[in-house]
């Protein structure tokens, strides 16, 4: 009867049972099986079919006697004494499958994984752990050796395993699974497959025994890592190393996740992290001399200054690294990203590079490449980046097949406990938001921690999703080691001090098991600190040999050959031709909007005619001709397919088929198979996540124009950490080369303060040009001022200057950061529009524009007054200057602002020997260009000798706190002074 009863549970369908939760059978629930028994034997029509069915299949195996096919309203009659066995039988078999259930789903929140068994770790949360995970709610002790059918069919662990088990047994097979220092949250994922895949592990818990062999190989790993530890805590014991001691066996299971790795074929593995533990990582993980390490903790690179370096440097805990490990005849490629100090900003740059790898390498399924996040308790829970990182995790543009996540847990933030910086039981809890799975260890159990990472390691080739570990430790030290933590936590620091280190800990477990001996033990440590101090004395007299301590260049940078030098940007009409009319063609056969259809016909009849081309046209031929050449294109930001301004229509839609696969103009110019080539996504709602996504990717494939648009330039500065800690100050302080795009729409056109500014004025106070260098370099031409600059900053006037300062991106032999202004304005305006020839390859970028209507003003000699200005506040004062018709007024126009086209200006401007010159903006003085034009103008000026020396005037909005104002009628009376004060004199 019991088999019977366990065989049609397994066929039986949960759904209606799982509504009452785990709270089935206890409060009012209590009642619901035996009021479903009373109401069938009733009325077999009053319960839901299944319920009929499973209670007619127990009838019958137990021969009661019953009405086989009963009307509707006709009771069924049977013995109550039967009927009491089945109420009993059915009530034990649930309450069994409950309770097991129960310790599935809960089990974690009774564990001991806090190796200081912290009286409060129940309550580290504003959540209150489960405590009152007990047998008693469901049996009485009277059942401890009574025997219960658990088997089901459909499960996996102990319940497919076994069959029958005395309840005491199963209790405790339960508690050392679920409840131990190791405990798992798996419940919440949707997919069966995942699940029973993880249960298996947890199930099988006997399979957690390591051998002598994984013993002695953690030994060995953790005494490496103890020994560099204690040395650079004696060597440098003022120094600040925000050192890993508390979860040192983080090092051991890292170490143990990279061999799982290698075993299973993968070929790079991307790491980024924090400063806690970032130089034992590169010591011990990525084998980073030891001399190298010491020498950055005695400054001694800071004899070189940055002529020479070649960079700005950066403190020794934010560098990063690349390390080849081989594994026999297989290669595996480590890179440790480097990083600033603003906490989990490298997630999106790490979730970037995996993708970019992939994609190069044509590594679709994720099987060669794979991301590792070491996060700390307190920034995983606070800091929203994650979630926005997340998020990406199954979205078709930026998914990189499962990053595993690594929480070096020490249960305090600086200064603050766990209770005070989340709302949640756990520091992982945001892991439920991708249904990731979640390993809690005990960071005192190193062969536990190893068998975890290895685990985790699995279940990520295997099935391509992120998983968390949260290693529970302490930290030995304050924040940093001059630090002193028992001012704010003396309880905690109080129980630290009197617990061992892990390796002291784990030795003497292993010599208590006669696996190794004392002697074994110092002679370990012994020959690790001799050969740290032989290190140390090597960096104190190092010969410096600058190239070694260099990044190495990129060495795949696609030298153009087609339509001339290098540096040039132009392409023959008849290719432009060509290339226009496959990108500006839909297929008849395909159900395109007839806007967008007469959109492209357009563009078509623009280009055969040479009747003008707008920016949306300039931008998909820059495009076409770059993937012409055998580069690569990726574009994403939110909306980008169509584009805000619905100018760019790069992807169609099928009106009569949605669900069929849309039109890519741009693939007609890619060879069959390789589309590709040309990546372009809409992004998820975030600036932060998705620019440092793409920032990572960009400085992955130095082949590929990797551009971010904003959906309005004012909204880029939710990015701003990326920008100013990546895009901006990569290169000064790592290294790190980057041709990312950024394309932000920008221009006061009276829609309000925030659809109206890209702050421009902030991403030129990043620019690191120096105008006091055209002032001592006088009549010397700048030619490496490109080279040597951070980024470039542009405000492109003409659609052919937009397409030339995007192709130059990669038509050159190094990689810059692009800051491109887009005009929202500009985009339908006639006058804005460009000639076939200005693409051609007799044009190039220009970086200043001299007043192009000479024929309509009076000779250089007679101006009085040139405006110079930048963007698209230009055709505003051109259509001023003919309502008014006045002469005597030149407008030069700059459109690249950083680095200051200096040489170009004084060329221009010098023949204007008897001008005054002016300034004129749109936005608000403390806005816009002006603040950082001013001085370089003014140098310009001072250093040419046939102008008269003067202050260069400013012509604008006044100053303001706000980008811009929100009444319409305002901003066009504003508009109308300062154009009319332009051309006052």
């Amino acid at each position: 009867m019991l088999r019977f009863i366990g065989r049609n549970l397994n066929r039986f369908n949960f759904s209606e049972l799982q509504k009452f939760g785990n709270s089935f059978l206890g409060g009012s629930n209590a009642e619901y099986l035996d009021n479903l028994l009373d109401k069938w034997s009733q009325d077999p029509n009053s319960v839901p079919a299944t319920w009929d069915a499973y209670f007619r299949q127990v009838c019958e195996s137990n021969k009661f006697d019953f009405t086989p096919e009963p009307q509707k309203g006709q009771s069924i009659s049977f013995q109550a004494d039967q009927v009491s066995s089945v109420r009993k039988l059915l009530s034990d078999h649930f309450r069994v499958r409950l309770l097991i259930n129960k310790y599935r789903h809960r089990g974690h929140e009774k564990s001991i994984v806090d190796p200081l068994d912290l009286e409060h770790i129940q309550q580290i949360g504003k959540v209150k752990g489960y405590t009152k995970l007990d047998y008693r709610e469901y049996f009485g002790e009277e059942d401890l050796d009574r025997e219960f059918y658990i088997h089901d069919e459909v499960s996996s662990g102990i319940s497919k395993e076994k069959k029958l088990m005395k309840l005491r047994d199963l209790i405790n097979y339960l508690e050392k699974a679920y409840c131990g220092k190791i405990s798992y949250e798996y419940m919440h994922i949707q997919s069966t497959e995942e699940r029973n895949w993880i249960r298996e592990q947890i199930e099988k818990f006997e399979e957690f025994l390591p051998s002598k062999e994984q013993k002695l190989k953690t030994f060995q790993r953790l005494g490496q890592e103890h020994a560099f530890s204690t040395f650079l805590q004696k060597k440098f014991n003022t120094s600040k190393r925000f050192g890993i001691e508390g979860c040192d066996s983080m090092i051991s299971g890292l170490q143990s996740m990279v061999d799982s790795a290698a075993q299973a074929g993968v070929e790079y593995i991307v790491f980024g992290m924090a400063h806690r533990g970032r130089l034992n990582t590169l010591y011990n993980v990525f084998q980073k001399s030891p001399e190298e390490i010491m020498v950055e903790f005695q400054d001694l690179k800071g004899i070189f200054n940055e002529d020479i370096w070649g960079n700005s440097g950066d403190v020794k805990y934010h560098l990063g690294s690349v390390h080849n490990v081989k594994f026999g005849d297989k290669k595996l490629r480590l890179e440790m990203l480097p990083n600033p100090s603003h906490l989990e900003t490298v997630d999106p740059c790490v979730y970037g590079k995996v993708r970019a790898i992939q994609d190069y390498h044509k590594d679709k399924n994720g099987e060669k490449a794979f991301g590792v996040l070491i996060h700390g308790d307190a920034a995983v829970a606070g800091q929203g980046i994650v979630y926005e990182s997340l998020q990406m995790a199954d979205l078709e543009g930026y998914k990189s097949g499962g990053i595993i996540h690594i929480v070096s847990n020490n249960q305090i933030g600086f200064t603050t406990v766990p209770k005070d910086s989340r709302s949640g039981l756990y520091c992982t809890d945001i892991a439920h938001v991708i249904q990731a799975p979640v390993i809690h260890v005990n960071a005192d159990e190193p062969e536990l921690v190893d068998k975890v990472f290895q685990v985790a390691t699995l279940y990520r080739n295997k099935f391509k999703r992120d998983i968390f570990i949260d290693l529970v430790g302490y930290r030995r030290y304050g924040h940093n080691e001059q630090d002193q933590p028992k001012f704010t936590q003396p309880i905690m620091y109080e129980k630290i001090e009197k617990t061992p280190p892990v390796f002291i800990k784990f030795s003497e477990k292993l010599i208590a098991q006669g696996i190794v001996t004392k002697q074994e033990v110092d002679q370990l440590m012994k020959q690790h600190e001799d050969n740290l101090e032989l290190a140390y004395q090597k960096s104190r007299k190092m010969d410096y040999n600058l190239k070694d301590w260099q990044p190495v260049p990129w060495e795949m940078i696609k030298i153009p050959i087609l339509w001339g030098r290098i540096k040039d940007t132009g392409v023959p009409v008849t290719i432009l031709k060509q290339i226009g009319e496959k990108i500006n063609t839909i297929p008849n056969d395909f159900n395109a909007h007839q806007q967008i259809r007469k959109f492209y016909e357009e563009r078509l009849n623009w280009i055969q005619k040479d009747q003008g081309v707008d920016f949306a046209t300039a931008e998909a031929l820059a495009f076409g001709t770059l993937l012409h050449e055998g580069f690569n294109i990726r574009l994403s930001g939110e909306d980008v397919q169509r584009a805000t301004f619905s100018h760019r229509h790069a992807v169609i839609h099928d009106q009569k088929n949605p669900n069929g696969n849309p039109y890519v103009p741009l693939h007609k110019v890619i060879p069959k198979g390789q589309e590709d080539r040309l990546s372009i996504y809409n992004s998820h709602l975030s600036e932060y996540g998705v620019l440092g996504f793409e920032y990572g990717y960009s400085i992955t494939n130095p082949n590929t124009l990797v551009l971010w648009e904003a959906q309005f330039g004012d909204f880029a500065n939710g990015a701003q950490i990326v920008i100013d800690n990546y895009i901006a100050s990569a290169e000064s302080k790592w290294d790190v080369d980057s041709g990312i795009v950024l394309l932000l729409p920008n221009g006061m056109d009276g829609q309000g303060p925030e659809h109206s500014s890209g702050r421009i004025e902030r991403f030129l106070q990043l620019s690191d040009d120096d105008p006091a260098v055209f002032e001592r370099n006088l009549g010397v031409r700048l030619k490496r001022q490109m080279r040597n600059s951070n980024m470039q900053i542009v405000q492109c006037t003409t659609p052919a200057n937009y397409f030339h300062s995007l192709r130059r991106q990669l038509r050159r032999d190094f990689r810059k950061p692009l800051i491109a202004m887009t005009s929202k304005k500009l985009l339908r305006l006639q006058a804005a529009k460009s000639k076939l020839n200005e693409f051609s390859e007799q044009a190039r970028f220009s970086q200043i524009y001299d007043d192009p209507f000479p024929e309509q003003i009076n000779q250089p000699h007679e101006i009085q007054r040139v405006i110079l200005c930048s963007g698209q506040v230009y055709y505003d004062i051109l259509k001023k200057r003919e309502d008014l018709k006045v002469k005597n007024t030149a407008i030069v126009r700059i459109e690249q602002l950083a680095p200051f086209p200096y040489e170009f200006l004084q060329s221009v401007i010098s023949k204007y020997n008897k001008a005054h010159f002016v300034w004129v903006q749109e936005e608000h003085q403390n806005y816009g260009p002006w603040s950082f034009v001013r001085p370089r103008i003014q140098s310009v000026i001072s250093k040419t000798q046939t102008l008269i020396q003067q202050q260069v005037q400013y012509i604008g909005r006044k100053p303001s706190g706000s980008p811009a104002t929100g009444f319409h009628q305002l901003h066009e009376k504003e508009v109308q002074t300062y154009l009319t004060k332009a051309f006052e004199f």
